[in-house]
């Protein structure tokens, strides 16, 4: 990737609320004598979120206070590649974002298909939209409205109460909003509880058809978009190792690159939100240091941060809390408290593994549930 002089693409691997930037970016933009200071993030309507310019000890400069409040009011998306230009380069500096198509590859596939399915949709019927659905509509319970939908049918003037209708004619009540910033309509208070009983998952989407305007509005599932789903089985599930030793930038690396190539061979209905399990292993190192991380990629893709509560939940049903820190220096989510009792609960001595299984309990709270040791084969 090559890096303007006054311009730099952000990768948003996980919106934390940091962004490192890139040296090259830096360097010849002297913002490394600019540590320490303040920098202003500004969006392209020209709003402005002051945040703070710090300086790892390895050299590298990144935005550590507001950025994820920057990220959330301007729906910045994980995984999303993003333009910035430095407009200002005085003793406060001025960021300002530009909008890019660049995204992964894999997000680059979807939204085409999204986009066919789109335009197959609106030239039969403008009552219906299709729905994307995403981990973060999911993890948010909310779900944005197109605005050419909710302008042809009169939503962009209602707020209030709205139903969901699956295809067998069950329905839900949720609430209809709208975005000061930027006026779409949203659903929310209860789109996951929506999708999780009509099994709607991460990476899917599906036709929604607006069947009554009058009095309450009433959206139903269009039954025809449908598509057969991958067996949620424990053997389909991907199991991730929990390493509790730091990782390199060039062993985070390979691991990307090995988990991109993973990715590419799997089902496209397969989705990393189905990857609920991870192996904890217990070194003596772990003992020793009092230290244990989550793997990078697996708190990532699960929406783990420091603002979550979690709970560690043994083989007797026993609740060990635990608190999330993050790592000032990189992503990573480090345990504090709470697991040394959880392994000696479930009777595991040094050098063993046992098999784990998240569980959401509402937006920020999560269980780490014992599932089973994992059996070591002796030759």
């Amino acid at each position: 990737m090559i890096y303007i002089k006054k311009s730099c693409m952000l990768y948003c691997k996980f919106v934390m609320n940091f962004q490192n930037l890139p040296r090259s970016f830096v360097r010849s933009n002297g913002l490394e004598t600019r540590c320490g200071g303040e920098i202003v993030l500004m969006n392209e309507k020209g709003k402005s979120w002051t945040s703070a310019l710090k300086q790892k000890l390895s050299g590298s400069t990144y935005i550590r206070r507001g950025w994820r409040r920057f990220c959330s009011a301007n729906v910045l998306k994980t995984g999303g590649v993003y333009t910035f230009k430095l407009i200002h380069s005085g003793r406060t500096p001025v960021l300002r974002l530009f909008f890019t198509e660049s995204e992964p590859e894999s997000e680059e596939r979807n939204f085409e298909k999204i986009q066919r399915k789109k335009a197959e949709t609106s030239s039969q019927d403008p009552s219906c939209f299709v729905a994307n659905i995403t981990r973060a509509t999911l993890r948010y319970d909310t779900l944005g409205l197109p605005m050419k939908f909710s302008r042809e049918n009169g939503l962009d003037t209602r707020c209030g109460e709205i139903v969901l209708m699956n295809d067998k004619g069950r329905t839900w009540k949720l609430t209809l909003k709208r975005k000061k910033s930027c006026g779409t309509m949203y659903i929310t208070q209860g789109w996951r509880s929506f999708c999780s009983a009509n099994g709607l998952r991460a990476g899917s989407f599906f036709t929604f058809k607006l069947i009554k305007r009058g009095g309450t509005l009433v959206l139903r599932l269009s039954p025809k978009e449908r598509e057969d789903e991958e067996d949620c089985s424990p053997k389909a599930n991907e199991v991730e190792s929990l390493s509790t030793e730091s990782e390199s930038d060039e062993e985070s690396s390979q691991n990307e690159k090995q988990i991109k190539k993973h990715r590419s061979t799997r089902k496209a209905s397969s989705s990393l939100s189905q990857n609920l399990f991870v192996t904890l292993t217990l070194k003596p190192y772990d003992v020793k240091k009092y230290r244990l991380y989550l793997p990078v990629r697996f708190s990532r893709s699960h929406g783990i941060n420091e603002e979550a509560k979690m709970t560690l939940l043994d083989k007797n049903g026993v609740k060990w809390s635990t608190d999330l820190r993050s790592e000032e220096t990189s992503d990573r989510i480090r345990l504090v408290g709470g697991w040394q009792e959880f392994f000696k609960a479930n009777c595991v001595k040094p050098g063993e593994s046992i098999i784990v299984k998240l569980i959401w309990e509402g937006d920020k709270s999560c269980v780490l549930k014992f599932c089973s040791k994992v059996k070591h084969e002796t030759k």
